[in-house]
């Protein structure tokens, strides 16, 4: 690592004397199993049903013509980089949290993002796209922006898990593949595991921030400066993921598909990463970041969700409203232009 100035220095002292032992004492073994199985069962279900979702041809097209993949990937792996290298500065966050913040904004996108997506009713075949692009890319691109950018705060060189991106791969295509299957063979059934996946991913939610509470509370000490950095990343993700799909004359459903792709990003690769590449006690800090902002991503993406709903409903209630107007203007028009012909036989009778 590099020299600290001392202020830092006992800033972070301050910080790890917070979570004194806290890898140690992380939470129940137990409990950390039961975690790791019901995230990774719930994960394959979610990604099944969105599979079951997702329709063939759209999906070839996003292959064959991969514009909007391409969109996304630059905003994924060249524009949030560089923006969360520049919050880290503006923040002047500690060395170690800020190189946290910045393995975490060099991850790809994680499988999360798809199930927002379809609450929002974004483009799922485009997301399971990126999602998938982006794990194999993190393969290059990920040790890559490490090096451009994490000479600021340290001198190390950061292992990547390969194991761990193949694995999340596999997590990924294999359950999607069955759906998509599902879907062409078995439409029926397919809208069941549909339905069964959405579910899965709302309590997916519920269980992750229940069960990381209970497993790092320690994450909760953290310094306002991370707190600020936790919360900003996904919103500034979102703004500027849409803000490139935007600049790209993408449409809104795909705008929203991008934003969440780059707002989202795989926690559990990058908590790898910083296990493999740090001794324990400076593991103990740098993992302060990214813990929390698995918190914060995954409330941040259910604010973004909800503010779309509410805009949805009151758009949808609008239009209603307006074509409801529309067909009273023109029943009255109509009505009017009876009354008068009826007048008009009326008086000819009368001649």
């Amino acid at each position: 690592m590099k020299t600290i100035p001392a202020m830092e220095e006992l800033e972070n002292l301050t910080l790890l004397g917070n979570v004194t032992s806290m890898i140690g004492q992380s939470g129940p073994s137990t409990l950390k199993m039961v975690f790791d199985v019901v995230i990774k069962v719930t994960l394959i279900i979610i990604m099944l049903g969105m599979g079951s979702v997702t329709e063939l041809d759209p999906l070839l097209k996003h292959i064959k013509r991969p514009i909007a993949i391409l969109i996304g990937m630059t905003s994924q792996f060249i524009v949030l980089p560089l923006v969360t290298f520049g919050l880290a500065h503006a923040l002047m966050l500690p060395n170690v949290a800020a190189l946290g913040m910045l393995v975490m904004g060099c991850c790809p996108s994680g499988s999360t993002s798809n199930v927002f997506t379809y609450w929002v009713e974004g483009d799922v075949p485009l997301s399971i796209s990126m999602t998938t692009v982006s794990t194999v890319l993190a393969f290059g691109l990920m040790p890559l922006n490490l090096l451009i950018y994490s000479g600021s705060w340290t001198d190390e060189n950061l292992v990547i898990p390969y194991i761990n991106i193949l694995i999340s791969f596999a997590m990924t295509i294999s359950p999607v593949a069955l759906g998509i299957l599902l879907r062409w063979k078995y439409p029926k059934i397919a809208n069941v595991f549909v339905k069964i996946g959405s579910i899965a991913g709302a309590l997916a939610v519920v269980l992750t921030l229940t069960l990381m509470s209970l497993l790092y509370p320690f994450m909760y000490k953290a310094t306002w400066k991370i707190y600020i950095g936790a919360i900003l990343l996904p919103f500034v993700g979102f703004i500027f993921g849409y803000f490139v799909a935007s600049v790209c004359r993408m449409e809104p459903f795909r705008r929203r598909t991008v934003a969440l792709e780059t707002g989202i990003q795989n926690f559990p690769l990058c908590m790898t990463l910083l296990s493999l590449s740090f001794s324990r006690e400076v593991f103990a800090e740098i993992s302060l970041f990214p813990l929390l902002y698995g918190v914060t991503c995954i409330v941040a993406s259910v604010i973004f969700a909800v503010i779309y709903r509410i805009v949805a409903t009151f758009k949808a209630k609008t239009k209603k409203q307006k074509e409801y107007n529309q067909t009273d203007e023109e029943n009255r028009k109509s009505l009017k232009e009876t009354s008068k012909f009826m007048a008009d036989i009326n008086f000819d009778d009368d001649d």
